[in-house]
C-alpha cells in the first residue's frame, strides 16, 4: 500500500514538473517553433492537457445542471404555492357564489309569499338516533318562537321550532317520529285528508287516516292542510310514493317523499307570522317561480 502511494507521488511530480517544464518552453518561445526535444515533450503531455479540459468542462456543465435543478426546484415550489392559493380563493368564490344563490332564492320566495320569514343558517344536526333535529343561528331575540313552522329556501315544510335559546332554536324534522301534521292532497279533483308522520327508520313519511275510498293515487302532491294553527296552508310537503289498505280495508295510508332535502340542508327560513286562510297553492306558486321548484318533477 506504500509502495503504491509513493509511485502515484512519483508519476504526480513528474506530470507537475513537466507542466512547468512546457510553461517555461512556451514562454521562452512565444515567438519561434519548438526544438525536436520541445515538440516532443508537448506532444507527449498534449493528451493530458485534453483530459483536464475535459475534466474541467464536465465540472462546470455539472454544476450548470445543479445549479438549474435548484432554480427549478424553487420555481416548482413557488408554482405550487401559487396554485393552492388560487384553489383557495376558487374555492371561497365558488362558497360565496353559491350563497348568493341561496339568498336570491331566499329573496324570491319572500317576495312571493303572503306571510313573514326569518332566514337563519343551520349550525349541526342532532346527534341521537332517537330523533332527528337541526339547530339553527337565530332564537329568541330574532323573534323565534316555539312551534313556529321552519320551511327550505324553496318553500318545502322542513318541520317546526322545537326549543328556543336567546341565539339559537332547536327545529325538529318533518321525518322525525314525533312529528305529526295534517295533510291534504292538492289535486283538485281529491282534496282528501290525512295524517302526516315521520318514522325512526325510514326517511319518507307516512300520511295515515285516509278514508278508505280517499282518492289519492300515486304522483299526489301532499300539502298542509292549515287545520292547525300552527301551520298555514298549502305549504308542500311531498310526492306520493305508494298507496295501500290499512286497518284491514277501512282506511287507506301512503307513503310520502318530502320535497325538502332534510339531511342536506343549509338554510332555512322561519315563518312567523301567517294566516290560516292563505291557501299557498302549488299550482300558481310553479307558474310565479318555476325556479324554485324544480324537485317536485324529480
Amino acid at each position: 500500500m506504500l509502495n503504491f502511494s509513493k509511485k502515484h507521488q512519483k508519476i504526480f511530480v513528474t506530470l507537475i514538473l513537466l507542466l512547468i517544464l512546457i510553461r517555461v518552453i512556451n514562454l521562452a518561445s512565444l515567438d519561434k517553433d519548438y526544438n525536436l526535444v520541445e515538440g516532443a515533450i508537448v506532444d507527449l503531455i498534449n493528451p493530458g492537457f485534453g483530459l483536464i479540459n475535459s475534466v474541467q468542462n464536465w465540472l462546470k456543465e455539472s454544476t450548470r445542471v445543479v445549479l438549474n435543478y435548484q432554480q427549478v426546484k424553487e420555481e416548482n415550489k413557488q408554482l405550487k404555492e401559487k396554485i393552492n392559493e388560487l384553489n383557495y380563493y376558487q374555492n371561497k368564490l365558488n362558497k360565496v357564489m353559491v350563497q348568493n344563490q341561496n339568498f336570491r332564492e331566499l329573496l324570491n320566495f319572500k317576495e312571493y309569499v303572503p306571510y313573514d320569514l326569518s332566514g337563519a343558517s343551520v349550525i349541526s344536526y342532532g346527534s341521537d338516533n332517537w330523533s332527528k333535529t337541526l339547530m339553527i343561528d337565530q332564537g329568541q331575540k330574532d323573534g323565534i318562537e316555539r312551534n313556529m313552522p321552519v320551511v327550505a329556501e324553496n318553500g318545502y315544510l322542513v318541520g317546526r321550532i322545537n326549543r328556543v335559546t336567546n341565539r339559537t332554536a332547536q327545529v325538529l324534522l318533518l321525518n322525525d317520529p314525533t312529528f305529526v301534521i295534517g295533510g291534504l292532497v292538492q289535486r283538485e279533483e281529491s282534496r282528501d285528508l290525512g295524517v302526516v308522520k315521520g318514522q325512526l327508520e325510514d326517511e319518507e313519511l307516512i300520511m295515515e287516516e285516509l278514508a278508505w275510498d280517499a282518492d289519492i293515487k300515486k304522483g299526489d302532491i301532499i300539502v298542509t292542510s292549515g287545520l292547525s294553527e300552527h301551520y298555514p296552508r298549502g305549504v308542500p310537503i311531498g310526492e306520493v310514493m305508494s298507496v295501500s289498505p290499512d286497518n284491514y280495508g277501512l282506511t287507506q295510508k301512503a307513503e310520502i317523499d318530502s320535497f325538502a332535502m332534510l339531511s342536506k340542508l343549509e338554510k332555512v327560513l322561519v315563518i312567523t307570522d301567517f294566516s290560516t286562510k292563505t291557501d299557498l297553492s302549488i299550482s300558481s306558486f310553479d307558474e310565479k317561480h318555476p325556479e324554485l321548484n324544480e324537485e317536485v318533477d324529480r
